[in-house]
């Protein structure tokens, strides 16, 4: 195609992207994830923590380095930066986008319905804490998203690289979830996840945003013709589980793991199945519930407390204000409570009046939850809840008689009562067909009938989105077809929870 303009080298393709404004920076890494080689430390050797060297030695043209070879250096590791502030002017550069940015505010239908982040009590309680901020509806309101991925995972590789995304959310619902508008901050790379020295390498990405919310940056507006002064702030993070950890510093594990409890976890430790049990969500009930009263079918106790308060962030940032972080590998842990380090998040000065400032992504929630249900009813080896060690704890709780097991014959024969949502063989295959035969619209989902082998009496190899399709539709099919209905009426109103839940009706 001689005719088009096209770059006809690699290196004039990145100098035309260069000029775009759409380049990265390089930052040097310790390889212990124990600092980043930038501002103070730019031009040092090796790690001031661990003592570890900045470069790994390869020969030039050789792997073995001798006499006759000149070695050069390489960074044992890279964090890339992708700066904000041009991608957030480029923005305004389009009129018709810069007017989009505009209508949260000018176009909105305001009635009190929750459509758009906007209509949430977290976007409310921020324009009132920071009204000048909320002045100029241009002033960009975003969500910080990251989570772990192999990149080689067509390789039998184990790999876990970390992209760290930035969501805008004054654009129109229809707009801010478009992959086209989020935008990549930094890339943080493996081969193993950063785990609690996350806060390492978010460090460009915390300076940047200090200055969109003090300073902010001249930016031109095309829809009005104008320029003003766009400004910036994060308001809460949206991970999976493992990941709220590592941006929130408080520990999901032990028996403090859930951070809305907080110091107030109900959480017992399972002496057979060698895990951590959380119970007591009934206090989450009102007070006047049935449920509370009824113990029979529960633990065996009534429930009278309240439902627990969650912490404050006032309260978390005056309980961590002395909190010694100590990142790397090589550091020991020597704090033994639920918090493991103070987050970087903290340095922006608004954060800790953020009323909910980390969210867990329902995606992954949905897909845990349809999990253990699917690998339950159908008692799939290594992912059923129901096991010989879950009878035996409770048999030491007390609760659940008609489940304990029995013993025959002084001890030499034990019998495993049936559960009432055991299912037969012949449950099990109708079952597995409602899934293997169920048609889909494209682009609902993806191919389902293939991660269901009826011959081997599996399902495996679904994603997240592809158990959110099935708990949303397919399951309550399922077993509605295969169940009676006092197992079926509860997992079918679960079903229709999440599906209400994730609905995107009024």
């Amino acid at each position: 195609m001689p005719s088009l303009n096209i770059p006809d080298t690699f290196n004039k393709t990145k100098g035309m992207i260069k000029d775009l404004g759409l380049d990265y920076k390089k930052i040097d890494a310790c390889p212990n994830d124990c600092m980043i080689y930038w501002k103070n430390y730019e031009n040092e050797t090796s790690c001031h923590v661990c003592g570890a060297p900045r470069w790994k030695e390869i020969a030039e043209g050789n792997h073995q380095v001798g006499k006759n070879h000149e070695s050069y250096k390489v960074s044992a590791k890279i964090l890339r930066h992708f700066p904000l502030i041009p991608r957030f002017q480029r923005l305004f550069m389009c009129a018709k986008t810069a007017s989009s940015l505009r209508w949260h505010e000018e176009e909105r239908l305001k009635d009190e319905k929750l459509r758009h982040p906007v209509d949430g009590e977290a976007w409310k309680e921020f324009d009132k804490r920071h009204p000048d901020f909320a002045l100029d509806s241009r002033n960009i309101r975003l969500g910080l998203s990251s989570d772990g991925f192999n990149p080689f995972r067509t390789m039998n590789v184990s790999h876990s690289t970390w992209p760290v995304l930035l969501i805008p959310y004054i654009f129109p619902p229809w707009c801010c979830m478009k992959a086209e508008y989020s935008m990549l901050s930094l890339l943080i790379p493996g081969p193993q996840s950063p785990g609690n020295n996350v806060d390492v390498y978010l460090q460009p990405l915390i300076e940047e945003l200090k200055v969109l919310w003090d300073l902010g940056v001249e930016t031109y507006d095309a829809s009005l013709k104008q320029t003003f002064q766009m400004r910036a702030s994060l308001l809460w993070t949206i991970s999976d589980f493992p990941g709220y950890a590592m941006l929130s510093g408080w520990s999901t594990k032990g028996k403090l793991a859930c951070p809305g409890c907080n110091y107030n976890t109900n959480s017992t430790y399972l002496k057979h199945s060698r895990k951590m049990c959380y119970m007591g969500h009934r206090a989450f009930l009102p007070m006047d519930h049935k449920y509370r009263s009824n113990a029979r079918d529960f633990n065996g106790r009534t429930e009278n407390r309240p439902p627990p308060e969650l912490l404050k962030g006032e309260d978390i940032f005056d309980l961590l204000e002395a909190f010694n972080n100590a990142f790397g590998k090589m550091q020991k842990k020597c704090n033994d409570g639920p918090w493991k380090k103070k987050s970087i998040f903290f340095e922006l000065p608004y954060w800790k009046h953020n009323i909910v400032p980390h969210n867990l992504d329902v995606m992954h929630i949905e897909k845990n939850i349809f999990d253990n249900i699917i690998g339950t009813l159908l008692d799939i080896l290594g992912k059923t809840k129901d096991h010989e060690k879950a009878r035996l704890d409770l048999q030491d709780m007390g609760i659940r008689k008609k489940l304990h097991l029995k013993e025959l014959d002084q001890g030499k024969k034990i019998v495993f009562a049936k559960a009432y949502f055991s299912m037969t063989a012949k449950d099990k295959t109708t079952f597995y067909f409602v899934l293997k035969k169920a048609k889909i619209h494209d682009g609902c989902a993806s191919n389902i009938s293939k991660c269901v082998q009826l011959a081997e009496r599996k399902v495996s190899g679904y994603r997240s989105h592809d158990a959110h399709f099935m708990l949303h539709y397919l399951l309550q099919v399922a077993v509605r077809s295969a169940m009676s209905n006092q197992v079926a009426h509860p997992l079918i109103r679960l079903c229709s929870f999440f599906s209400m839940f994730m609905s995107e009706g009024d």
